[in-house]
Parts: structure tokens; sequence; C-alpha cells
């Protein structure tokens, strides 16, 4: 191994007593410790903020995006989930796009689709759920006036907000692309170029026809925008260009809202989404490692490692075969669960091997694992259905963004939202940036996340909450799509089975195990990586870096000290996060 400098940078840690948030972006974090401040609880923080992100990071998430939040409600000690999760449009087919291909390992893709039409342009366009999301999370939950929770958003869209370097950074990725469009070129590529960050003062950002729906949605809720003038306008652009998006699907879109998943784990409960989604893969990895005793090993050992890695890509592995949206496909979701179903297959861990069985196809991002003690619905108390295609990994997302908040009565919320403004997907006027996200799905027939009308695309966030005797510790989230399972799953283990504070346990070095390959972070002790190789992992060193890369998820984390009274916070120190208390 080479020698080479590296990144090793940190945040200090925000430690309070009253109130909590963290966020990808210092404005957003902003508003939801205002709201904390005003009287408002965390549910209306995570909505200020929720609306904030999608103002000043569309890069990461739009306000015609989805996402997945959980709720803890302190009053009456129970965790909702509510997954405003995209659809695929009515008139959707599984064959809708033609195959020309497998992905090479480093695209966020399963197969390559003739002129990227699955993520790019009208035809790509899912139904939006963001708007949606977060107006009946405030409905619900929230405390102070919607037009009060938006007004920081409001304020952020009409009187702009300054480019830091990452915006800059993003644009200029994505230069020729904006160029050409008439929407997101004069908006976000201020005279052509890209926002300068650099010198102080950097260039504002102004989306007035933004601000004005927010102004409406802020009057009228979600309505203003899945009915009325936006939803025609948005109906009309997607029949002028190719799309096939309508208004019937706009107004019929409704969030779902159900108690969150749980599992045991160390004599705790982890709540995560109760939809097929990076949740569910975490939710099996715990249930997994729970028989094979991590906390017997040291921290970031090889032994430690080798377990965590053979139990998530064993997770991994049904998430890629069995799940899609349970709507429309027999899932198995009981039998992955299952504790009898992990303890069999923490039984065929080799603590001397990896099991990888991957294929050898290095050009491709596909594989498939050894079956053989793979049968949740042997577990599921119904009998399966005819064999899907043993199809390898669906397509993760390529951004997102993630907010949490906790307030004085330790009411929670973990969010995690996403859908990125592209190129050829913006109607003129409305200030809405349509997210292109067919490219979750698997762009062929036969597979449990296959395309067809209404579905809802299989993805990999995964926010979790961490209780203790009825009472929230912990909640974790992350950017990265599907990179944000394993990354969560090991800030969480940090805390819970290492003692780390949040600030601690997030900058840890990272392992991933949700492709064919094992990414391992530079910073991890080269002896590890090493005796990693040495059992048999396909080791892949990656550096974890600043700026636009996805080699691993930047998580954020809250913990809650009830004996104390106190709250701490941590954010990834690679990018833009931030954590803000009092």
């Amino acid at each position: 191994m080479a020698l080479a400098s590296r990144w090793r940078s940190d945040k200090e840690e925000v430690v309070a007593e009253n109130g909590i948030v963290t966020a990808a972006h210092r404005a957003a974090a902003e508003a939801g410790l205002e709201m904390l401040k005003r009287g408002g609880n965390a549910i209306d923080a995570a909505v200020a903020m929720g609306f904030c992100s999608v103002v000043v990071e569309p890069y990461m998430a739009t306000i015609a995006g989805q996402g997945y939040m959980l709720v803890h409600l302190a009053a009456e000690g129970k965790t909702v989930a509510i997954d405003f999760n995209g659809r695929a449009p009515r008139k959707a087919r599984p064959d809708m796009f033609r195959v020309i291909g497998p992905a090479s390992w480093q695209s966020p893709w399963v197969f390559e689709v003739e002129e990227a039409a699955n993520r790019t342009g009208p035809m790509a366009v899912t139904v939006p759920g963001t708007c949606a999301g977060l107006c009946l999370a405030h409905t619900l939950y929230g405390r102070l006036p919607l037009e009060q929770v938006l007004e920081p958003a409001i304020a952020l869209a009409s009187d702009g907000f300054e480019a830091d370097w990452f915006l800059t950074l993003r644009t200029g990725n994505q230069l020729p692309q904006f160029s050409a469009d008439p929407v997101l070129g004069p908006l976000w590529l201020p005279n052509g170029h890209p926002p300068r960050s650099w010198p102080k003062p950097g260039d504002r950002i102004v989306q007035r026809d933004l601000s004005d729906l927010l102004r409406r949605v802020a009057r009228e809720g979600a309505d203003a925008f899945h009915r009325g003038d936006v939803a025609d306008a948005i109906d009309a652009f997607m029949r002028q260009n190719g799309g096939i998006l309508t208004t019937e699907d706009l107004a019929d879109y409704q969030p779902a809202v159900a108690e969150a998943e749980s599992a045991a784990f160390q004599g705790h409960t982890v709540m995560a989404m109760p939809t097929a989604s990076g949740g569910t893969t975490a939710l099996q990895t715990l249930n997994i490692l729970d028989h094979l005793d991590p906390a017997a090993y040291f921290h970031n050992s090889a032994d430690y490692l080798h377990l965590f890695i053979e139990a998530a890509r064993h997770a991994f592995a049904d998430f890629y075969r069995f799940l899609g949206d349970e709507e429309q496909t027999p899932v198995p979701m009981d039998g992955i669960l299952s504790r009898d179903y992990a303890r069999e297959i923490a039984r065929g861990i080799d603590p001397a091997r990896a099991r990888v069985g991957a294929q050898q196809d290095e050009d491709s991002v596909l594989y498939y694992m050894d079956r053989a003690i793979h049968d949740p619905w042997a577990y599921n108390g119904t009998t399966a259905p005819p064999a899907l295609s043993p199809v390898a990994a669906a397509g993760r997302e390529e951004e997102t963004t993630h907010f949490s908040a906790v307030d004085r009565d330790r009411n929670v919320v973990c969010c995690t939202q996403t859908g990125t403004f592209s190129p050829g997907a913006s109607p003129p006027g409305t200030g809405v940036y349509l997210t292109s996200s067919m490219g979750w799905f698997v762009p062929q027939p036969g597979h449990a996340n296959s395309i067809a009308p209404w579905k809802r695309p299989l993805n990999a966030m995964a926010p979790l909450l961490l209780l203790r005797d009825g009472l929230p510790v912990l909640c974790v989230g992350s950017p990265g799509g599907r990179r944000i399972v394993d990354r969560n799953l090991q800030v969480l283990l940090n805390c819970l089975l290492y003692g780390m504070s949040p600030q601690e346990a997030l900058v840890q070095p990272t392992v991933d195990a949700s492709s064919r390959d094992t990414f391992v972070e530079s910073r991890m002790p080269e002896e590890a990586i090493r005796a990693l190789d040495a059992l048999g992992h396909r080791v892949r060193v990656l550096e974890d870096e600043p700026g636009a890369t996805d080699n691993f998820a930047h998580p954020q984390a809250i913990a809650i000290d009830h004996e104390k009274g106190l709250l701490r916070a941590g954010v990834e120190a690679l990018r833009c996060a931030v954590a803000l208390g009092y």
C-alpha cells in the first residue's frame, strides 16, 4: 500500500440543553433552530429545514423530490414513519426504457439505458412527494402556523442566498448540461458561469418563481403544488416534451403514515421505515450481527469489520433480490426481518473466510450472492410466489440530504430526502425542479424493483432512531445513496458498542458492503485492510474526500442524554453540514 497524505478533517461537537438541529446547509439549520426558539417543536423545525433545503441545495433535494421521515412523539411514547417516496406515473410500463448494457462499477446505476432516458429528461420524472410529505408532517404534528414555518425558505428564495464552495463545485461539474437548459442556466449560472463563492461575498441565487410557489404552499398547503395552476403547467410541460406525468398523478398522490418498523439490538430498539428501503436492510443487518456478538471485538479490528461486512452483504443480497414496493410486488418482509432467519444467516458466516459469491465481471456493478442459505420466504409465514429473476444491485440515488431535530420536550425528527434538479425537467414559471428518479427502478421486467404504473421505486435512504427503555437516545441519518445504510449502521454501532460521542462516531474510518466489492476508507489501519484482503474480501481502498464524491455517505447524528438533560450533535466534516443548538 503506497504511502500518502490523507484527509483527517473533523468538526466540533455541539452540546445543548433545550434543542438541537443538524442539516447539510447552514441556512437550513438556522431555520430549524429559529423555529425551536420561537416555541415550535421538532416537527416545525424539521419542516422548516426541509423546505429550506429545496431552496438552497436542489442538487440534493427539490420540492418535487421524495423522502422518509421518522418522528418520535415524546408525549405518546411512539415513533411514526412518514413515507413520501415518489411513484412511477400511471402511464409507466416495465419496458419503457431500452437497456443497452450493464453499468460499470463506478456508476450509480445497474444498467445503462439508451440516451440515459431513465435518469434525465421528462420521461425519467417520478410523481413528486416532498411538498406533500413535509406539509402532512406539519398538519399532523406541527405546533406553529405553516406560514411561519415557511418564512425562512420564502426569504431564501425571494431575497436569494450566497453561493458556497459546494454549490460552485456542483454547478461547475454540470456546466454543459445547465448551459443548455432555458430554466436552470439563467438561475444557476450567473453570467454564464458557475456561481462565484470566493472571494466573499459570493454570487447570490434568487428564485422568484419558487418563492411565489412557497408563498402559496404557506397559505394553501400541498394543494398549491399538487392541484391548480402549477399542476396544470407541469402537465402541459410533460405533454409538450414527451413526459408521462399528469395532473391526475399529481392530484392523487398521498404520503403514507404508519408506525415505524423496529428491531431489538443489544438491549435497545432500533426504529426504521416500515416500507421496503435501506431501513429494512439496516434492521436485517443488525439482526444478523446480534447473533455474532460484535462487541467482543476491538473497534475497526479486522475481525469486527469482517463480521460487519459479511452481515451487511447478506442483507444487501436480499435488498437487491427481494425488495420492491410491497403494494405491487410480493415481498417477504416478515421473513427478511425474522430473528430466526438472521440466526440461520449468522450460522453460515465463517469468521475465517469471506463468503463473497460475486461474479467475476470486473465491468459490472451487478453481483449475485450465494443463495444456499437465503430463503426469507421460508420464514415469512406465507407461500412463496413464483421466483423473480435474481438480478443484483438496484441503482442508488445520486444525491440526498438529511436533517434532524430534537426539541425541549424530546420530540425527535430524523429525515432523509432526495431528488436532484436535472436539465430538461423544469417547467418554466413554476419554480419546480422535477425529479428524474425512474432510474431507481430496474429498467427490465421480471424483478422485484421493475417499473410498473404507480409503483414506488426502491431506494436506500435509511434514517434510524435508537431507543432505550422507550426513550430516544440517538438518531442517525446520511445523504449518500446506497452507501447510506452501512455508514449509518457504523455510526450507530460506534456510539452503542464503543461509547463514542456522535461527532467522534461519525468521523471514524468506514467500510461499505453494498456492492460487489468491499469499499474501505483509506484511513482504516493498514493491518486491518491487509487482513480483510487475506480473508477473501474484494477490497477496494477509496478516500473519503471533500467535494462531490460519493465514495461513502456523509452522516449526521444527535445523542440524547436524558439523565443529564443534554443533547449532543455531530455532522460530517468534509462538506457544509452544521449542527446548531441552544
